[in-house]
């Protein structure tokens, strides 16, 4: 259900965030996004307990980077998808754990991030039943094991368990032991850099892993060689010893056949010899049928050694080819390939929402650093420092003097009056004398100047003097009275910032305006987005410690777009903020309930000053 105040509204709460944080944030549209200087989150107007807690995680988590990552540092480190990669997880639990040790309770929020995505299904280990990019085993490993070790995210310890058993799976045991050693560095990494230099040596130790994988598969396939040739060696030496036995047995055709012709008698005698030492060889490997049985085993048994020696080898060869792929793969791994960093996700889940969920009407914008020019701001507090003395005594007196009420005659007390003792003779007891004094009027006022072109115009052709420049001098000149008036806590705003519906904070709620009044320059441009620079104003004073809170619109024109000013007017309203709007030369009473319209610019310093004293008067 959309929520018609601005109690806890979704932008004003951000915005309180991205105060506390240091950053600025801007909320509208329905995207969620940074862009290394600003955070922007979409307008969400449901009241999704879950959604916001996913998005003030988010914030906490960009506000992070913007504070504590070196953004130079990290872009010219990013070479590859793959050091990049590596290095945003590494960048992404330094900057986090940083964040958590200034304002320990992003803790808690950043984990409920986490529950969210465990809930719903956003958590999973991938690559148990299906093939994956090695990159992607390396990754998820990397997430879960650094969150639940470093940030203490303990409910990610099952995922962190299961992604390193799948890395075990996937490459070599010395990669894995001499990862797991690298990342024990993580919780001490103090800057980018650092997480550069862990980043190399992990790209580093991948690459040696590879030369490793691929030198053991060099070795392998070298020993499979030698042991081809042995294997070729032995089974030629049979071969050798039957062309023997041939040759025997002609040697012993060729001796008989002498010997029958009466050939050389020593001859004969040396091969009759020769037959007669062969023949109980020959005839005992003849004869002797379990003998040759028996070598027919052998040799079957050493070829099935053979064969299973070859198939181990082979395996090996393969989980070698295997690891030393896997880790090549990591280090060529393209933008493909890598899979989307954990708040991009989240990002894209803010985004995602049905169209019902986002306000058209929000317009949150960026609080913009004002310019300074000493000689100019100086020369302005001068020029109105003394009548500024004179109003804020007058506001002062008669702030003081409504803070006391006349005494009140009571029937008791622990002072009597001596006037009215003859009240007594009458019966009337009330002779006793009470004062209350009212407190200080708590009140936060905001001004919101209108520095759009049209302000620019000359309104007096004497002095040159413009809009603005009148506009700008009342506005010290009341900040300077509110500011020494207790109870009072004045702010300025001027508006818009260029081209943009953003703001430029001139005073902020708390600050002085002498040291800040090199900021207070009567400079004019854009057009007039009323309702950003309403959105901003009460968030600025909803954020303030004031029970009443106070804007106060000067304008000399009619805004950007009146349907979403008319709506955040009625959203303050409705919260119990009081608007006053100021037309120069305008009317704006169709806007504002409470208003005036100053046909003469001389007496805008007047007017204002009234307003004020009627405003504190009632307070």
């Amino acid at each position: 259900m959309r929520n018609n105040t601005l109690n806890n509204a979704f932008p004003i709460v951000a915005a309180a965030l991205g105060n506390k944080f240091g950053v600025k944030v801007r909320v509208g549209g329905q995207d969620a996004y940074t862009d290394g200087k600003s955070i922007t989150l979409p307008a969400y107007n449901l009241e999704d307990s879950s959604y916001k807690d996913v998005a003030w995680g988010y914030l906490a988590h960009e506000a992070a980077h913007l504070r504590f990552t070196d953004f130079a540092d990290f872009g010219n480190a990013a070479t590859s998808p793959v050091r990049k990669h590596i290095l945003n997880y590494l960048e992404d639990i330094r900057i986090e754990k940083q964040m958590q040790e200034t304002y320990p309770g992003t803790r808690r929020t950043t984990e409920k991030v986490v529950e969210h995505l465990i809930k719903t299904g956003g958590f999973k280990v991938v690559g148990q039943d299906q093939q994956v990019h090695p990159v992607t085993v390396l990754s998820q490993f990397l997430l879960f094991r650094l969150r639940n070790d470093v940030l203490g995210q303990n409910a990610l310890s099952p995922y962190a368990d299961t992604a390193e058993a799948l890395l075990e799976e996937t490459f070599p045991v010395g990669a894995v032991t001499r990862l797991i050693g690298l990342l024990s560095e993580v919780p001490d990494l103090d800057s980018t850099r650092a997480c550069v230099r862990l980043t190399d040596r992990i790209l580093r130790m991948i690459e040696e892993e590879q030369e490793k994988e691929q030198e053991r598969i060099r070795q392998q396939q070298q020993q499979q060689s030698q042991q081809q040739e042995s294997d070729d060696s032995s089974s030629q030496s049979p071969a050798a010893s039957s062309n023997s036995d041939q040759d025997d047995d002609s040697s012993d055709n060729d001796s008989q056949q002498d010997d029958s012709s009466h050939v050389d008698d020593s001859q004969s005698d040396q091969d009759d010899d020769q037959d007669q030492s062969q023949t109980p060889s020959s005839q005992s490997r003849d004869d002797d049928g379990d003998d040759n049985d028996q070598d027919d085993d052998q040799q079957s048994g050493q070829g099935s050694t053979q064969s299973a020696g070859s198939s181990n080898d082979q395996s090996q060869d393969q989980d070698s080819e295997q690891l030393a792929q896997a880790l090549a793969s990591v280090l060529s791994a393209g933008e493909d390939d890598v899979p989307d960093d954990l708040f991009e996700a989240v990002q894209a889940l803010l985004g995602s929402q049905p169209r019902n969920a986002y306000d058209a009407d929000v317009e949150m914008p960026l609080a913009m650093d004002p310019s300074r020019n000493p000689a100019v701001g100086n020369a302005v507090l001068n020029k109105v420092l003394s009548h500024s003395g004179k109003i804020r005594a007058s506001l002062q007196g008669l702030v003081q003097s409504s803070q006391h009420d006349r005494p009140v005659a009571k029937r008791s007390g622990n002072r009597i009056v001596g006037k009215k003792l003859s009240r007594l003779v009458q019966g009337d007891s009330r002779v006793f004398e009470r004062r209350y004094h009212r407190r200080a009027p708590n009140t936060a006022i905001h001004l919101l100047v209108d520095g759009s072109g049209s302000m620019n115009g000359v309104y007096d052709q004497q002095s040159k003097s413009r809009l603005i420049d009148i506009a700008i001098e009342s506005s010290v000149a009341l900040a300077l009275a509110l500011e020494g008036i207790s109870g009072v806590n004045p702010a300025v705003t001027r508006f818009p910032y260029g081209d943009t519906s953003n703001v430029i904070p001139l005073l902020r709620h708390g600050q002085k305006i002498r040291p800040n009044a090199a900021v207070f320059l009567p400079n004019t441009d854009g057009c007039t987005p009323l309702h950003s620079a309403l959105w901003y104003a009460a968030g600025s004073v909803l954020a303030t410690r004031e029970e009443r809170k106070i804007i106060i619109v000067l304008t000399d024109g009619e805004p950007d777009d009146r349907s979403l000013t008319q709506a955040i007017i009625n959203r303050c309203e409705a919260t119990g903020i009081e608007l006053v709007g100021i037309g120069i030369c305008h009317n704006v009473s169709h806007l504002f309930d409470n208003s005036i319209c100053i046909s003469n610019v001389s007496e805008l310093k007047t007017e204002l000053f009234r307003i004020s004293r009627d405003l504190l008067l009632t307070a």
